[in-house]
């Protein structure tokens, strides 16, 4: 159910290793959200966030980016807005109502009506119906202007604090922009709490179930504005996988981060406990695969024989872990990610996520859409 880019210029920044999230899919969707805003204007009836997502029956072939289970139906996301939902283990698809057309990422049910989805242009979507139907709670422009008041009045009570003043400085620059910067990630603990985080250290949470977002950015030890790719929690401890080879661990809710011990210099796309619950293991450009065993204190390199992104992951009920690259590879391990063999796949395109179907069977999203593949 996981989540991306090199050196590429955007809004005159420059960022080292962008491969858009977990994508074969690189600047093709930064560069989406750019020109998006740029395009239009604010409010535009040609904005995608004020178009609905078209009905198509090559949804299925469409690009598509996250996936994730409401319960026993399997719901996915991906380009124009496309949401699709399956009650038979990927085998048929139905397309959603979605109110708009911008690309999204990552979708999550904490249960089995309630879910999220986020992507391009800042934008939150919610299901209270298993995932037939979805309302937008958030948006890129919203977002801003809820952190700039937010940071605002923090400052105001504490005029020094250069966090808040750094903060202030680059969403005064992202409001210049428009509403370019995607959540590449959304994750609930329950129907109230959730988190989604993305571009530029974005990272935005709720507990009340999404009726009212709030910026956490200072919580993030990230300086350097660097992207948040996905996230995960091993016995209270959050960890965040992040651009330039960063992983942020959170201790504590609420509190904040800190920067993992450093052991790569390159993204890092996914993040996840192994199956068996004792371990983290997170992997990104390159093939570049690492595990720990003591709450990310110190790493161990995995050799996954590839140089593909490793850009999703997922735990299956018989206790295998599974990545997928941007090559189009599946691999699995049987010893909580110390080893992987791979998955022989017919005609293979670049993937972006996966998650378990039947027994025995994989479903895997992304350039070509959506397939099963089966892994017995």
């Amino acid at each position: 159910m996981k989540k991306i880019p090199d050196n590429t210029e955007i809004n005159g920044r420059v960022h080292i290793l962008n491969p858009l999230v977990r994508l074969a899919l690189v600047v093709v969707l930064l560069a989406l959200a750019t020109s998006t805003a740029l395009a239009v204007e604010r409010g535009s009836i040609f904005e995608p966030l004020n178009l609905p997502a078209v009905e198509s029956s090559r949804a299925t072939k469409a690009r598509l980016f996250g996936i994730t289970r409401a319960g026993e139906r399997l719901v996915v996301v991906g380009q124009r807005g496309f949401i699709l939902y399956s009650d038979d283990e990927g085998q048929t698809w139905v397309q959603a109502k979605v109110p708009v057309r911008t690309t999204l990422l990552s979708v999550y049910f904490p249960t089995p009506d309630d879910g999220w989805a986020v992507g391009h242009d800042g934008v939150i979507l919610h299901s209270a119906d298993r995932g037939e139907t979805w309302v937008k709670q958030l948006d890129g422009y919203e977002a801003v202007e809820i952190a700039l008041k937010h940071y605002d009045t923090l400052l105001a009570d504490d005029p020094e604090n250069e966090t808040y003043l750094t903060i202030i400085d680059d969403l005064l620059f992202a409001q210049e922009q428009g509403a370019d910067r995607p959540f590449f990630m959304v994750w609930f603990q329950d129907e109230n709490t959730g988190y989604a985080v993305g571009a530029y250290n974005l990272a935005m949470a709720t507990s009340n179930g999404g009726d009212d977002w709030f910026p956490i950015m200072e919580f993030q030890a990230n300086p350097d504005f660097r992207h948040l790719y996905d996230y995960a929690i091993l016995d209270g401890k959050r960890f965040i996988a992040g651009e330039s080879g960063v992983l942020w661990i959170q201790d504590e809710p609420d509190t904040p981060t800190r920067a993992a011990p450093y052991f790569y210099d390159g993204s890092l796309y996914t993040v996840t406990t192994t199956c068996d619950g004792k371990g983290i293991l997170t992997g990104g450009l390159g093939g570049n695969t690492f595990v720990s065993h003591d709450y990310g204190e110190t790493w161990q390199q995995v050799n996954l024989g590839t140089t593909a992104a490793v850009v999703g992951s997922t735990c299956l009920q018989d206790g295998r872990l599974v990545l997928v690259t941007q090559a189009g590879q599946i691999l699995v391990s049987r010893d909580a990610g110390q080893s992987f063999e791979y998955v022989k796949v017919e005609n293979p395109f670049p993937l972006s996520a996966v998650e378990e179907g039947r027994p025995g069977e994989l479903v895997v999203v992304g350039l070509g859409g959506v397939r099963t593949v089966v892994v017995d």
